[in-house]
């Protein structure tokens, strides 16, 4: 009788080669070095736009964002007129969760974001980021929050405190990583499972915080803060290595990141843009935008801060710092959420819908939805596109947008959905949008009181490593790539429907491969509440996502 087939995947949010090479070769990382040594690795393609939403959704379903129509942390409903938080529900094809259930396997998923709510499955999902809050409700099955959440007070989806050195961010980082790695090393140890997945978030939160203490080209880089900063990524090493010596040298071995890193140059305020140009309406002339918002909102619903409020200019940091203690009182075991937190400054609660013709909702690549019946939609479009390029496009003064390209051409897609934006704008590297259409400059800077921060690019990188998996073997790979590859070594059919290969490359001899085509609900969407809604911004926000 042939062993059991087990993958376990490690995905490590943000990471890139440019970072871990130069660890690996000064010793930092030597697990993973000897991992990348004894198998196949190379980048590993993301979606568009590369960022956390629409990449993991790829990852988790192996098709691109056209198919999983995920195209940023919100998405445009045009029917409803609204802007709704995207939820795992959102996403409209299987999972690999759910295709491996149904074959009969046992699957265990940890901290991948947009996985609530859960999908009943045979194992244990606990939810990471876009969760409103983990729960019984929020984890599947409810008990496995009783016996792996509930007694670890300090098990965070993100920790909210506010730190300033790199060694408290490196500190805080480990923190929030090494209670994740305990619950995981639980799981293995409990749950007979198949297909096991641990993701690690904080690399992604850290580097865009600290891009400056990594990248000897940044401002304020120095040698003192590389060596603060790498102690986070030796803490990162020995994860990998706990949890790959857990699950035994018999077991597939499948490293992933999202995307990839580098120096933030920018942001393009796309939403101001539209709004000042006349496209984007907000709900009055003079509705709050920003911060301006967040003041009216604290000054009305919070006694003491109302005269803080009215000397809000000359007592900013005051205001400031009293926010601060009342989101570290929120983020306390039981503690309950303040009415003025469920008042976010997210464009869903100041954009007049009905008025406005053009919106964007993504950061990495602004997707555009463009308002009216389909003539009118791309008649607008090209409207849009001639005058944007004309402003930012490479030659104009502010070269930061590199293309505009109509979205049926960016995923492939024969006609329109209505769940499509109408078009994407891919930024020159290290420029991004800027979602608020608030009064700050269209384009902003890439660094924080003179120190460097870090952005996205759209390489990550992968590795396998295991049983009949070739050695000292480098290709190139892209996200959608992960889940037929899966699928294929637990002699799961891949669906016809995904978009991405299986990666033989990396097998000797290669896997066999059986297709099949499924059927599958894609209108079974669910919406969170407001007060989720709100929560899970607010944490996008206090991390820098928004």
């Amino acid at each position: 009788m042939s062993a059991k087939k087990r993958v376990l995947i490690i995905a490590l949010d943000g990471l890139t080669w440019k970072l871990v090479k130069p660890f690996m070769n000064e010793g930092v990382m030597p697990n993973l070095a000897g991992i990348v040594r004894q198998g196949s690795h190379g980048n590993l393609k993301s979606v568009i736009p590369f960022e956390t939403g629409p990449a993991w959704s790829a990852f988790q379903t192996g098709c691109l964002p056209g198919k999983t129509q995920v195209f940023g942390f919100h998405t445009y409903n045009r029917s409803k007129k609204k802007v709704n938080l995207n939820n795992f529900s959102n996403i409209a094809v299987p999972s690999i969760w759910e295709l491996a259930d149904k074959a009969g396997k046992t699957v265990v998923s940890l901290n991948m974001p947009a996985t609530s709510p859960p999908p009943k499955v045979k194992g244990v999902i606990i939810p990471g980021l876009l969760c409103p809050g983990l729960s019984p409700e929020t984890v599947h099955p409810p008990q496995a929050y009783d016996k792996y959440i509930k007694p670890r007070k300090d098990y965070l989806v993100v920790n909210l405190d506010e730190k300033e050195t790199v060694s408290q961010l490196a500190e805080q980082a480990i923190a929030t990583e090494r209670v994740r790695c305990e619950v995981a090393l639980e799981l293995m140890n409990d749950i007979d499972w198949d297909l096991f997945c641990v993701q690690i978030q904080s690399s992604d939160i850290f580097q865009h915080k600290v891009w400056w203490a990594l990248d000897s080209d940044s401002p304020g880089f120095t040698e003192e803060s590389r060596n603060e900063a790498l102690v986070f990524y030796r803490y990162c090493d020995d994860i990998i290595g706990r949890l790959v010596d857990a699950a035994g040298s018999d077991t597939l071995k499948l490293f992933a990141s999202d995307h990839g890193f580098t120096m933030k140059k920018g942001d393009l305020g796309v939403n101001r843009w539209l709004y000042e140009n006349g496209y984007l309406k907000h709900v009055s002339k003079d509705a709050p935008v920003g911060f301006a918002a967040v003041k009216e909102n604290l000054k009305d619903k919070i006694p003491p801060l109302k005269m803080l409020a009215r000397l809000y200019g000359r007592a900013g940091r005051c205001i400031s710092n009293t926010y601060k203690q009342i989101r570290e009182s929120m983020q306390k075991p039981g503690s309950k959420r303040l009415y003025a937190e469920s008042l976010l400054t997210h464009m869903r609660t100041y954009v007049d819908f009905e008025q406005t013709r053009a919106l964007s909702v993504a950061g990495m690549a602004a997707v555009v939805y463009v308002a009216g019946n389909a003539e009118e939609r791309k008649a607008l479009s090209k409207e849009l596109t001639e005058k944007l390029l004309g402003e930012f496009g490479p030659d104009s003064e502010n070269p930061v947008i590199a293309s505009i390209v109509p979205a049926v051409e960016v995923y492939g897609m024969p006609e329109a959905p209505d769940s499509l934006p109408d078009f994407v704008i891919n930024y020159v590297e290290g420029f991004g949008s800027r979602i608020s259409s608030g009064p700050d400059s269209m384009i902003t800077g890439g660094d924080y009181r003179g120190r460097q921060q870090g952005s996205h690019d759209r390489n990550g990188i992968f590795v396998v490593n295991g049983p009949g998996v070739r050695r000292e073997t480098e290709f190139n790979a892209e996200i959608v790539d992960i889940a037929p590859t899966v699928l294929a070594y637990l002699d799961i059919a891949v669906p016809r429907h995904m978009d991405g290969k299986v990666m033989n490359e990396a097998f000797s001899p290669g896997l066999s491969v059986v297709y099949e085509d499924i059927s599958y609900d894609s209108s079974a969407a669910t919406e969170y509440t407001d007060d989720e809604q709100a929560e899970v911004e607010r944490n996008l926000r206090d991390i820098g996502y928004l």
